[in-house]
């Protein structure tokens, strides 16, 4: 049987435990003379808990700031070289002309650059909420394939994405999802030959949908698998080609956070989906199906 004692005891815990969940917590509230030794401990263990709740709150409302005060700062020097480059270009001729055009795309690294930081840090400092939602695939992948039409034209690249049914619908926050499936299709347009296709395929799975994205590229090893989505990683094969490392990793973190994950096919040339005129490499977005929690094995 439990004493009277014991009872106002759990009382009282239980109220410790209700204002430390609501925010309003305070040690001044409770009267330690009155309090056992056992509840004692417990208002401290809260006290200093709840002092680290609001640390946190404030260190991420100040890397914020920071991000936001950064994002700010380097737009007027990354307009004004644009605007130099564009003035020198019209000025020079030849291996100058040349050197200027490099120039260019220098800083349209650096700025992609940047901007992928910046989106970075606001995903893992938590100022971005992505909102997942169910909704029909259809307009996502629209999305992201428009953003990287231009450049499959540019590089005489097929994007196939035929056969595709319209009454598709998964969980996701379509802004930021879209981020991703482009960062992937941009990945496979840079690593697959001129005249060559991009697959984009969809499946369903009682809990998942998966967007297949193939190339037709020299495809991935299995010493690479672990590293695709470390940031700044840049296979030692392919250094010549432009980027930063970064786009992958934003990707999966994009995904990951609405529950959902990737998966690279290990095998190159074994893909269904890559064309055997290259071994190619497979990317496999997996998308929640449902609002609720899904657990996915590693």
């Amino acid at each position: 049987m439990i004493s009277l004692g014991s009872k106002h005891t759990f009382a009282l815990l239980n109220r410790m435990l209700d204002d430390a969940a609501a925010g309003t917590f305070r040690e001044s509230d409770y009267n330690e003379t009155e309090l056992s030794r056992l509840e004692s401990k417990w208002m401290r263990f809260l006290s200093a808990s709840t002092l680290s709740q609001a640390n946190l709150e404030q260190e991420r409302r100040s890397i914020q700031g920071l991000i936001s005060d950064i994002s700010h700062q380097v737009k007027t020097p990354i307009a004004n070289l644009r605007l130099y480059e564009d003035i020198l270009e019209e000025r020079l001729d030849g291996d100058d002309r040349e050197l200027v055009r490099h120039l260019i795309r220098e800083t349209e690294l650096l700025e992609f650059l940047i901007h992928s930081l910046v989106k970075i840090s606001r995903l893992e400092s938590g100022t971005i909420q992505l909102s997942p939602e169910i909704q029909p695939l259809s307009p996502l992948l629209a999305d992201a394939q428009e953003r990287v039409e231009s450049k499959c034209i540019k590089k005489n690249v097929t994007l196939d994405s035929t056969g595709q049914k319209d009454n598709i619908f998964a969980c996701f926050d379509r802004k930021w999802t879209a981020e991703a499936l482009y960062n992937i299709l941009d990945n496979a347009v840079k690593y697959t030959p001129p005249g060559s296709t991009v697959t984009v395929r969809t499946e369903e799975y009682p809990m998942f949908v998966r967007i297949r994205i193939a190339d037709q590229g020299p495809g991935v090893t299995e010493d690479e698998i672990p590293h695709l989505f470390e940031r700044f990683y840049r296979s030692p094969r392919f250094h010549e080609k432009e980027g930063v490392g970064l786009g992958l990793y934003l990707s999966r973190e994009i995904i990951r956070k609405e529950g959902g994950y990737i998966r690279v096919c290990a095998k190159p040339g074994q893909s269904s989906a890559a064309s055997e005129a290259g071994h190619g490499a497979e990317f496999s977005v997996y998308l929640r199906k449902t609002d609720s929690p899904v657990t996915v094995r590693s």
